[in-house]
């Protein structure tokens, strides 16, 4: 890469349908991938794990979305590049391509390219800390690989690197981080069942737990924003609970370290044993396929041109 390491330091992400063929959302890598959407995707992966996107080449997207956390980090919160404290949890990107808002408090985020600007330039908190889309642009593009790659990814408009087209590449690898996978999945699959506590549990989260109020549907979350602490009036988005069970700490300012402080956290009061099911279901969300899929790991650092 441009810096010496950079590239293996795993250190926070549209216009994509305009400048390239559509991936649809939630499509991970087939065959009927065209050349060109291929090209996209390994791109956007390649520069999803690159430090160089930060100011001081110390962070990359995966630096706070580490695969084997479904794209989020385990910490409470992370600091940016210079070192100012993190003010909220890193999201799961599981499923992100299917999301129609993307961040905690401002429902108006709703693309993927258009969010990447957030940690890459944002100041409230600084993440990583890029001064400006010229010298974003720059880094990239005295990269010869990056220059072929592209070239590949973008014909329609020659090739060219620019912020906008750089936010799309990594709009088009978060698009494949697809997760659907989960011993849940394959039980609605007709494949094995859940063990008696969590089914016990699924059924106490669709029933009087009333926990599929706002986690509902495939994502487990209605996208909507919502207060659970009168204390914070503050309106948090619905977080998914995909793959939950490796995402602690929990809550958007990751004050609650487990599940269980979770749930109370939204005035659950349940049995020690409804508890102990309802958590056993939770666990039963997570896709290890997703959390280990090479395809979504952090690429050879050998130029693929």
């Amino acid at each position: 890469m441009t810096r010496q390491g950079a590239w293996l330091r795993l250190v926070p992400l549209g216009l994509a349908v305009a400048l390239c063929l559509p991936i649809l959302a939630g499509a991970a890598a087939t065959p009927s991938r065209t050349t060109t959407q291929e090209a996209g995707v390994q791109l956007g992966r390649r520069l999803f794990y690159d430090a160089d996107l930060s100011a001081d080449g110390s962070m990359s997207c995966a630096t706070c979305h580490a695969q084997r956390h479904a794209f989020a980090d385990g910490n409470r919160t992370h600091p940016g590049v210079t070192d100012e404290p993190g003010v909220r949890n890193v999201p799961s990107l599981a499923n992100v391509g299917a999301f129609s808002t993307l961040t905690w408090i401002d429902q108006h985020v709703t693309r993927l390219d258009r969010q990447f600007f957030i940690p890459v330039m944002g100041h409230h908190p600084v993440e990583m800390g890029m001064p400006d889309r010229a010298t974003l642009t720059n880094r990239i593009a005295r990269n010869a690989c990056y220059r072929v790659l592209f070239a590949r990814a973008f014909p329609r408009t020659g090739g060219r690197i620019d912020a906008d087209t750089i936010a799309a590449a990594v709009a088009l690898f978060e698009r494949t981080l697809v997760s659907r996978g989960s011993a849940w999945d394959q039980t609605r699959q007709g494949h094995g069942a859940l063990a008696a506590e969590a089914a016990h549990g699924q059924a106490l989260f669709f029933g009087r737990a009333h926990c599929a109020a706002c986690h509902t549907g495939m994502l487990f979350t209605d996208m909507r924003f919502h207060t659970i602490d009168p204390s914070h009036p503050a309106r948090i988005r619905t977080p998914s609970l995909r793959n939950v069970a490796v995402t602690a700490p929990y809550l958007h300012d990751g004050s609650a370290p487990t599940l269980r402080q979770a749930i109370a956290a939204h005035g659950q009061t349940l049995p020690d044993d409804d508890e102990a099911a309802l958590e056993s279901f939770l666990r039963a969300l997570t896709d290890e396929h997703f959390l280990h899929d090479p395809a979504l790991a952090l690429p050879p650092e050998a130029c693929p041109a």
